[in-house]
């Protein structure tokens, strides 16, 4: 690798390590999900995104192996039993990816707009991207699935109407005779 003379900054380290962290739970949850799914839906996605956690965790290796930053502890496979009986239904690990991603985005995009150092910038965004792309791809088997829980609807604005007084806010909040 290239040294680099620009040293990492606070977020940067704490991204990463926060990153690091994630990754590696993600990792023996998914090998878990794995050795016990039989729905071979779901089960593409769950390679993909451990195919990305486990790049994602390599790469910050190599960031802090060059800046001799200690590699934090995070899971291994000592933390799972593969032996264990399955804990959890198949769409439970669908979930689990979706869920994952959307939390997912919202750290990485956090992490993103603190970092500078341009490795570090492309491992956010790129993780970001990827991030965003298993949202999509959750989101959408979870809908083929029908288990996907839509925020509620509402009717749609006929005009736009604005607020002449506060007096709203005060009903929101059980005040009367105002």
């Amino acid at each position: 690798m290239v040294k680099r003379n620009v040293r990492l900054s606070s977020p940067e380290i704490g991204g990463l390590w926060g990153v690091y962290i994630q990754e590696t739970m993600s990792i023996c949850l998914l090998k878990y999900f794995l050795h016990h799914l039989k729905d071979n839906e779901i089960k593409p996605i769950l390679r993909k995104s451990l195919h990305i956690s486990q790049t994602h965790t390599k790469q910050i290796k190599a960031i802090f192996l060059e800046e001799n930053i200690p590699l934090p502890d995070g899971f291994t496979n000592k933390d799972i039993n593969l032996s264990a009986p399955p804990l959890f239904y198949d769409l439970f690990a669908l979930s689990f990816v979706y869920s994952m991603s959307r939390m997912g985005m919202v750290n990485l995009g956090f992490s993103t707009s603190t970092v500078a150092r341009a490795d570090v910038l492309d491992f956010f965004t790129h993780a970001l991207n990827q991030a965003t792309e298993l949202y999509a791809e959750s989101t959408n088997l979870m809908l083929s699935k029908g288990i996907y829980d839509r925020p509620p609807m509402i009717t749609y604005p006929e005009k736009v109407e604005y607020v002449k007084k506060q007096s709203y806010i005060i009903a929101a909040v059980g005040k009367k005779d105002l």
